[in-house]
């Protein structure tokens, strides 16, 4: 309230001396400063009242700046309340907690429960195309597989052109059958399938699958390649999923 007041005062000085100062320019303006210097005393009169012209000047911007001042202080909204904040916490108190959360469950789970928690986190992970695999090698059986390599040199490491594809992808029917190296490679990593030597008496197999379409780019590269063939089986971390999983089996397999 005093700020106030001491505002109020000022102001109303300050309009008591621009009136007086605009009465006083009216009347100057009809005799001129010309004449009045030629009246004794019109040069003091005329020097004192441009000290005052400038003081006012200097006062009404002043003046005018912390009316500014306390109107801007007026309209800033209050900071806000630390009780009222809704952020989320920091990402790194959320992955510790997350973190002391599996700690915790994991002192606390039994045998059966974290393999429940394997399972579907294994669940949550592949695409259908790669379930649709799955199930085509979960009756233990095998397909080829070919990766296509340059030929290196003696005692050198060949660089993999393509790694993985294989007949399995349409034997079993999946949607995306160019993807299928793709899906074994996933698959491999992990660790539910896995890659061993060539199957014996199946060279038409191999020979047709040189004719896909991924397997021929591969064979297309400017440098000299070589197919290297292999064989593709569910691994033993696969076969316990798919028993536990294979929504055939209405009971599973732990």
């Amino acid at each position: 309230m005093d700020g106030h007041r001491a505002d109020g005062s000022q102001s109303d000085a300050l309009g008591e001396l621009i009136g007086w100062t605009a009465r006083t320019s009216w009347g100057l303006a009809r005799i001129g400063f010309g004449l009045m210097r030629q009246l004794p005393g019109g040069a003091e009169v005329e020097r004192g009242f441009r000290t005052v012209e400038r003081a006012i000047a200097t006062g009404a911007r002043q003046w005018l700046e912390e009316v500014e001042s306390h109107s801007e202080e007026e309209t800033d909204p209050a900071p806000d309340d630390p009780d009222d904040q809704t952020e989320d916490a920091p990402k790194g108190q959320d992955l510790r907690e997350r973190m002391g959360e599996l700690l915790y469950r994991s002192a606390m789970t039994g045998r059966e429960e974290a393999t429940e928690d394997l399972y579907s986190g294994i669940l949550s992970l592949i695409t259908p195309d790669e379930a649709r695999i799955l199930a085509g090698l979960g009756d233990g059986s095998s397909y080829p597989v070919l990766h296509v390599a340059e030929r290196g040199v003696v005692g050198g490491n060949a660089r993999i052109v393509l790694r993985n594809g294989s007949t399995v992808g349409r034997s079993v029917g999946v949607s995306l059958a160019e993807e299928t190296p793709h899906y074994l490679t996933r698959l491999q990593s992990l660790g539910l399938v896995e890659i061993g030597p060539a199957l014996p008496d199946v060279d038409d197999q191999y020979e047709l699958l040189q004719t896909d379409t991924r397997v021929r780019e591969a064979l297309s590269s400017p440098k000299p390649t070589k197919v290297v063939r292999r064989s593709v089986r569910m691994s033993a971390l696969g076969t316990r999923f798919w028993q536990r999983c294979d929504p055939s089996s209405e009971l599973g397999a732990g």
